[in-house]
C-alpha cells in the first residue's frame, strides 16, 4: 500500500498536488489491514546461553539473526522493511527501561527430536550416537545455530575430564551458503572456533566469490567425491536439518533424493521410502520460507 500511494499520488489528490484530498486519513485507516506479525527462527540455545553466562539467568534470553530488508520500487523509490528496520534501530536497555519493549510469542518450530543421546558403542568414535548435518543459506543459519549450540551444551555434559576430540569423528556438520564470505558468513567466528577444536565440519558455498555461481546443493553434491550424502545418511545413520528459502530447500531435498536413489537397488522409490522414514523419526526436517 505504501508503494502504491507514494508512486501514484493521483490516488491521493484531485488534480495537481495540494488539490482536494481524494483519500482522507479516516478512509485510509478503514481500508488498510492490520500490520502482519513477523516470524523469526530462534538462533540460540537456552542450554548454551546458560553455560555461557555461568550463572542462573533471570527469565531467559533468545537471539535472532535478521537481515534488514532494503530495496527499490520499479519507479525508483528506496524502501526498507518495516519490522527489520525497527529492530535494527532498537537500542539495548536495562530490565527497568520499558521504552524498547516489543510484543512477542514463541511457537513450536519445524525441528523436533534433536538427537542428543550419547554414543553407546565401546569404541567411542564419537560423542553422540547420531551425527547431525545442518544445511542452510543466509539467515536460514538461525535455527541451525540453535541446534548446533544445543548439541554443544549437551556435549559438555557427555565429555569427561579426560575426554578430548583427537581421533573422534565429527558429530556436527554444517553446509552453509551465502553471497560473499566477507559480508555474509554469519557466525563465522563461532564456526571456525568449533572447526579448530574438531567439534564441527564446515562445507561452504559463497555464490558470488568466484566467476561462476556456487550454491549449497552443488557443494553437497561434490563433497567427499560425491559420496558424502550416502555416507552420512546410510552408513553413519545421521540426521539432516535444512533451513532457508523454499527454492534452496527444494533443491537440497532433490539432491539428497538423487544421491540416495543411486545407493538403493529400488532407485528413487526406495530412496523416498527411506526419506519418509527419517521424517517420521524427526531425523529429516525442513524449515523453509518464500
Amino acid at each position: 500500500w505504501a508503494d502504491v500511494f507514494y508512486d501514484f499520488d493521483s490516488l491521493r489528490w484531485e488534480g495537481s498536488s495540494g488539490g482536494k484530498a481524494l483519500l482522507t486519513i479516516e478512509h485510509l485507516l478503514a481500508i488498510l489491514p492490520s500490520i502482519a506479525p513477523r516470524y523469526f527462527s530462534i538462533a540460540s540455545s537456552p542450554s548454551h546461553l546458560a553455560l555461557r553466562a555461568q550463572k542462573n539467568l533471570l527469565g531467559f534470553e533468545i537471539e535472532l539473526c535478521i537481515a534488514v530488508v532494503e530495496g527499490m520500487t520499479p519507479r525508483g523509490r528506496k524502501y526498507t522493511g518495516l519490522c527489520s528496520t525497527y529492530l535494527s534501530k532498537m537500542a539495548s536497555s536495562s530490565r527497568s527501561d520499558t521504552s524498547n519493549l516489543i510484543r512477542m510469542w514463541i511457537r513450536p518450530g519445524s525441528f523436533s527430536n534433536l538427537p542428543i543421546q550419547p554414543a553407546t558403542n565401546l569404541t567411542r568414535r564419537r560423542f553422540f550416537d547420531t551425527p547431525v548435518l545442518c544445511i542452510g543459506a543466509g539467515t536460514g543459519i538461525a535455527p541451525l545455530r540453535a541446534l548446533i549450540m544445543e548439541r554443544e551444551a549437551n556435549w559438555k555434559d557427555i565429555a569427561g575430564p579426560d575426554d578430548n576430540d583427537e581421533g573422534k569423528d565429527v558429530d556436527n556438520i554444517l553446509v552453509y551458503g551465502s553471497r560473499k564470505k566477507a559480508k555474509d558468513y554469519y557466525y563465522g567466528v563461532e564456526w571456525e572456533k568449533l572447526v579448530s577444536s574438531n567439534r564441527l565440519r564446515t562445507i561452504l558455498a559463497f555464490s558470488r566469490d568466484q566467476p561462476h555461481k556456487f550454491y549449497v546443493q552443488r557443494a553437497l553434491r561434490e563433497a567427499d567425491g560425491g559420496d558424502f550424502i550416502v555416507q552420512h545418511l546410510i552408513h553413519r545413520k545421521g540426521a539432516v536439518y535444512i533451513a532457508g528459502g523454499s527454492k534452496m530447500a527444494r533443491a537440497v531435498k532433490d539432491e539428497i533424493l538423487e544421491s540416495l536413489s543411486s545407493a538403493f537397488s529400488g532407485g528413487e522409490r526406495d530412496a523416498k521410502k527411506f526419506m519418509n522414514k527419517l521424517k517420521r523419526r524427526g531425523l529429516l526436517s525442513i524449515e523453509a520460507w518464500s
